[in-house]
C-alpha cells in the first residue's frame, strides 16, 4: 500500500460556517456561508432534524 503525507501547509479553507441560536426557541445549528461582514441575513429555524419552531429571524454578522 502507497503512502502519502499532508501537512498543515497543503490545507485550505473550503466552508466557513457560523454557529446560530434562534432567539425563540434557542436551538443552535451552523449555517455556511453566512459570514459576509456587515450583512444582515434572515434565517429560519428548521433545520434537517424538525426540532426547529419555524420562525423566521434576522442575523446580523459582524467579524469583531
Amino acid at each position: 500500500m502507497k503512502r502519502i503525507y499532508r501537512t498543515y501547509e497543503d490545507t485550505e479553507v473550503s466552508v466557513l460556517s457560523t454557529q446560530v441560536k434562534c432567539p425563540y426557541c434557542g436551538e443552535e445549528w451552523l449555517e455556511e456561508d453566512k459570514d459576509e461582514c456587515g450583512k444582515t441575513y434572515i434565517l429560519t429555524c428548521d433545520d434537517e432534524f424538525d426540532d426547529g419552531c419555524g420562525k423566521q429571524f434576522e442575523m446580523s454578522f459582524d467579524a469583531s
